[in-house]
């Protein structure tokens, strides 16, 4: 199985709080605010958001075995999006206030339950605050990406036939450098060094220079996978190389699935 497609086959769901703007002014697209918590909305959201949360829209109850945030079935999430009034083939746009991982999460979320025509707002709500004028319209995706989804058990029955991603800080992959902290194998590649200073995902040429250096296009037929602490920052992680063209599988359960088990194999840094 390949890990790259060619970069004019996918699309980069990331678009513009500009370009948002001019799509709501015609009246042809749905926002929704994603949670990262239960806690209250913003104090000024993008007019007219639907209020979602991480872990009742996007997730199921998390136990040892699946993760803290394991998908939620996929007719559960077309349930709730039509009591929500969505469209299912309508243009959806997700945002949060955050660093743009919940509203990544719900994007693969929803995309992965049906709904294919979902964005992500660049820059979260911070972008549509200091938004300019001027934007080309939203223009409809060529097609829903493929978004797969990889279990522990998958993982471990070959680990060498993965090529494994960790999405969280530097911090988190290194751990102590004592205690295992990451998935044998693992390269860190934390989803925040995708984005600049601003929490705007970076041009097209630095990325492809970045995932050139992470050897995401070496001639590698193993499976890309991408893991996290609960499959949120690793969304993240799989939307900014979508234009790319490099085919992810999001490991929802992530490290926090994995280290539950004291005897699964695990690595301390340095790997």
């Amino acid at each position: 199985m390949s890990t790259v497609l060619p970069a004019s086959d996918t699309l980069s769901p990331f678009i513009s709080a500009e370009t948002l703007a001019a799509a709501l002014a015609s009246g042809n697209v749905a926002v929704v605010y994603v949670a990262p918590d239960a806690g209250p909305p913003p104090a000024e959201p993008v007019p007219g958001s639907i209020e979602t949360a991480l872990p009742t829209h996007y997730a199921e109850p998390g136990d040892p075995a699946r993760g803290r945030l394991p998908l939620p079935a996929p007719e559960a999430v077309r349930r709730w999006t039509a009591e929500a009034g969505l469209d299912p083939d309508g243009d959806i746009v997700v945002y949060d206030a955050a660093n743009g991982s919940a509203a990544a999460r719900a994007w693969w979320v929803l995309t992965w339950a049906g709904l294919p025509r979902v964005r992500i707002l660049d820059g979260r709500l911070g972008a549509w605050a200091a938004r300019g004028a001027g934007a080309a319209p939203l223009a409809a995706p060529a097609a829903a990406p493929e978004l797969p989804s990889i279990d522990t058990d998958v993982i471990a029955a070959d680990l060498p036939a993965y090529r494994l991603f960790d999405a969280r800080t530097a911090a988190a992959y290194a751990g102590d450098g004592r205690q295992p902290s990451h998935l044998p194998g693992a390269v860190s590649s934390p989803a925040g060094i995708w984005q600049d200073a601003n929490g705007r995902l970076l041009p097209f040429a630095q990325r492809e220079a970045l995932a050139r250096k992470l050897g995401l296009f070496d001639d590698d037929e193993r499976p890309v996978v991408a893991y996290c602490g609960s499959g949120v920052a690793a969304a993240y992680w799989i939307a900014a190389v979508q234009d790319l063209g490099v085919k992810a599988a999001l490991y929802a359960g992530s490290w926090s699935a994995w280290s539950s088990d004291p005897a699964r194999v695990a690595a301390a840094a340095p790997a």
